[in-house]
């Protein structure tokens, strides 16, 4: 399992983890990001996924500051790497 989702960056270890088209549970992705076998999300933009995470790290507690550091890696995620990003690397 890896240690982080692959679209967001959030560490797998936080989460249930997001969920597989046969309802397993993803060791890629977590649930803010991925069900069913298909992200939650498909036409984000890379941009739309760190505001988005951002957004969500503050409502959280986070500082708006500490929050945008920690998504600044977001683009090298391998989601992001993939020439279409609606639908899960491979």
């Amino acid at each position: 399992m890896r240690k982080m989702c692959e679209s967001c960056g959030m560490p797998l270890k936080n989460d249930n983890g997001g969920s597989n088209k046969d309802g397993s549970v993803s060791g890629r992705y977590c649930s803010y990001c991925y069900k069913g076998g298909k992200f939650i999300h498909p036409k984000a933009t890379v941009s739309e996924m760190m505001n988005f995470s951002v957004e969500g790290m503050k409502k959280k507690g986070f500082p708006g500051f500490m929050a945008k550091l920690m998504v600044k890696n977001t683009p090298k995620l391998p989601r992001w790497q993939q020439p279409d990003t609606s639908k899960p690397a491979e």
